[in-house]
């Protein structure tokens, strides 16, 4: 378990948080909730961006057999943000960097809150998590996509993120823009239970 202390680490960034949420590893009862919150958070992100023939093609069984998947794994993680035991408000899977970009050697791959769950602080506190969870697996630096198009894509930024660059992702057969995010040097603060 890593130990920081704020004073003494100058690459450490403090986030605030309005309210302490508890995460932890995803049981393979959660996964149902999961896949839910990752439905309705396209839904509520991504209508407009992504065709909506995409959006209504999501399978929440499909979803929950690649959690599953993930869960096999020794070197992916999901993990749940909760405010409550059993009450999942969204969840972040990660693991090994997959495009082998210099230098990054973990990657969040999906971060989702439900949207009612929104401008809590779990998301911060979530990706907190998630970074300093890669870094205990020595998957770091870290790095994250998101849609250019998100409107919660300066939220990465918020928490430390630097910009790394940008690409282009085909979802639905649409071409979209997807922009980089990485935590090299400078980490946010573990917060709360992790």
């Amino acid at each position: 378990m890593l130990v920081v202390v704020a004073h003494a680490c100058p690459g450490v960034l403090a986030l605030p948080t309005t309210t302490p949420f508890a995460v932890r590893r995803a049981e393979p009862s959660d996964l149902p909730a999961l896949a839910a919150t990752r439905r309705a958070s396209w839904w509520a992100t991504y209508r407009g961006v992504v065709p909506e023939a995409e959006l209504r093609s999501m399978d929440d069984r499909r979803t929950v057999g690649r959690m599953a998947q993930a869960q096999r794994s020794s070197l992916q993680r999901l993990l749940v943000v909760e405010d409550r035991p059993g009450t999942p408000l969204g969840y972040a899977w990660t693991g090994p960097h997959r495009e082998g970009h210099a230098g990054h050697r973990g990657e969040i791959y999906e971060l989702y809150l439900h949207p009612l769950a929104l401008g809590r602080g779990a998301g911060r506190q979530l990706l907190t998590s998630a970074i300093w969870g890669l870094v205990e697996q020595g998957l770091h630096p870290v790095w994250v996509w998101v849609l250019a198009a998100n409107p919660a894509r300066h939220f990465y930024a918020a928490c430390g993120g630097a910009p790394m660059g940008q690409g282009r992702v085909t979802v639905g057969g649409r071409t979209l823009t997807r922009l980089a995010f990485g935590w090299g040097t400078v980490l946010p603060l573990p917060l709360g239970p992790r």
